[in-house]
């Protein structure tokens, strides 16, 4: 009813859409902020080598906080929820087995672990001839929190390479679907998983530990910096992001047949020398079985698709592609583009500026959803959402990817190819600092399967083939 009742307002014209949606009051964009602060772990940036660019420069102040690898309870298993205890002293753990094969459940050790200066040592190899190697990790500082575990960073003491840990609460009677998953990803613009073991509490409680390669930055902290400064995002950082984005995406989908379920600024991260973007947090990551039913309530809010709000169970990767469309727009933006302050609010946030559903959309949306009593709101110009300046092929492509029905939108692939992104095609692209960009053409056969030969044309430049 409150969500009727608000639409009608805006058909009414007693709800005005500005050329800045969501952000019309200092009030309503504090408390999106104060949103974000409460729903993200922030943790203190590193400093960075000499040279940087003045992004760079921020993301090395300790004055400032950033967020990155969030926390989520398993997909599969729900257990009760544990106080991690955070302290200095230094203790050691030995993993009594190796875990070296993928097929073969990973080693319990006893202890939290993540406790600053704690020293958690595993053994790996051993297996088909490989001789046995220890590997030890020491905490060094917690990095990120939720009710179902934390994260934090460590050092390996034999490289001294710095990962991140994961440890999420787990059932060992069942599989963690995240640590399935991850096993198989293998790809440039995804967070590589590198180890993984077991470890118990005073309280028998069981976490299942993901060592992680450590990337220190996100999209949503480079993003809060320019906005900062009142400034945008340069144009050929949002290129960047967002076609990494895109090829992440197009390997998650075609080649592992996984959807993500939580794309967001939160969960995109970024080596803040090179540029580029890995996919993390596959918390809520699944393979959608066409006809096997999955739950609506997925997504953070702001970057959630429409089908999912109107309670679609047989929905497809189509809502990743949603969120990267949100993603983009917020970057050129300088916010959400969808700020809706509830389930119910974010449809009217859509609805504001793509207009009212039609009856044909709904049922491509989910089509068991009955109630098609809306009144019509016309649709934002996309023009108008944006400033000028804008550039025509940027506003193009968020348009084929905000569209309420998901097979309209356009795949990963072909996003890729749009033309928004054809200034990183060009033979002299480079970052700001003259440095080259990250890989960005290398594309697999795997990849590419299934695309015409047009689009394998637009998608690698000459000047990358081999």
């Amino acid at each position: 009813m409150n969500m009727m009742r608000r639409i009608k307002s805006i058909a009414s014209g007693r709800t005005s859409i500005s050329s800045d949606p969501g952000g019309d009051s200092s009030m309503k964009r504090a408390k999106m902020d104060v949103d974000s602060r409460r729903n993200e772990a922030e943790f203190q940036s590193h400093s960075m080598e000499r040279g940087a660019t003045g992004l760079e420069h921020h993301m090395a102040s300790t004055s400032l906080k950033g967020v990155g690898y969030t926390t989520r309870a398993p997909s599969i298993a729900r257990p009760s929820t544990g106080q991690l205890q955070v302290g200095t002293y230094e203790s050691k753990e030995t993993v009594v087995s190796d875990y070296d094969d993928k097929d073969a459940e990973p080693a319990v050790v006893n202890g939290n672990g993540a406790e600053a200066g704690h020293i958690i040592s595993t053994t790996v190899g051993g297996r088909n001839g490989q001789p046995k190697q220890t590997i030890s990790y020491m905490a060094e500082r917690v990095v990120g929190t939720g009710s179902f575990g934390v994260v934090f960073q460590a050092k390996c003491l034999e490289t001294g390479e710095t990962v991140a840990i994961k440890k999420v609460l787990q059932d060992k009677r069942y599989k963690n679907r995240e640590l399935q998953i991850m096993r198989i990803l293998d790809h440039p613009n995804v967070l590589h998983l590198k180890h993984c073991f077991f470890s118990t509490t005073e309280k028998d409680e069981v976490y299942l530990n993901l060592v992680l390669e450590y990337v220190s930055e996100t999209v949503y902290r480079a993003s809060k910096h320019y906005v900062r400064m009142n400034q945008h995002v340069p144009l050929i950082y949002v290129q960047l992001y967002a076609y990494q984005i895109c090829r992440g995406l197009n390997y998650l989908h075609n080649v592992v047949g996984v959807c993500h379920r939580d794309i967001k600024p939160q969960n995109l991260l970024v080596n803040p020398h090179t540029h580029q973007l890995k996919i993390c947090d596959f918390g809520s990551a699944k393979k959608l079985v066409p006809g096997e039913p999955n739950i609506s309530y997925i997504c953070s809010r702001y970057y959630r698709a429409p089908e999912l709000i109107f309670g679609a169970a047989e929905y497809t990767t189509a809502i990743d592609m949603w969120s990267a469309g949100c993603v983009l727009a917020e970057l050129l933006l300088g916010h959400p583009l969808f700020p809706g302050e509830s389930g119910v609010d974010q449809l009217i946030e859509i609805i504001k500026i793509l207009g009212t559903p039609t009856r044909e959309e709904i049922k491509c949306m989910n089509p068991n959803y009955s109630e098609y009593k809306f009144p019509q709101i016309k649709a934002h110009p996309w023009h108008k959402v944006f400033h000028k300046r804008m550039p025509t092929e940027a506003v193009d492509l968020i348009s084929r990817l905000l569209q309420y029905s998901p097979k309209l939108r356009c795949t990963a692939l072909e996003a890729c190819a749009h033309p928004f992104f054809d200034d990183l095609r060009e033979p002299s692209a480079s970052l700001p600092n003259g440095r080259a960009l990250p890989p960005l053409f290398n594309f697999t056969a795997q990849e590419l399967s299934g695309a015409s030969s047009d689009l394998r044309r637009r998608l690698i430049p000459e000047h990358a083939m081999d």
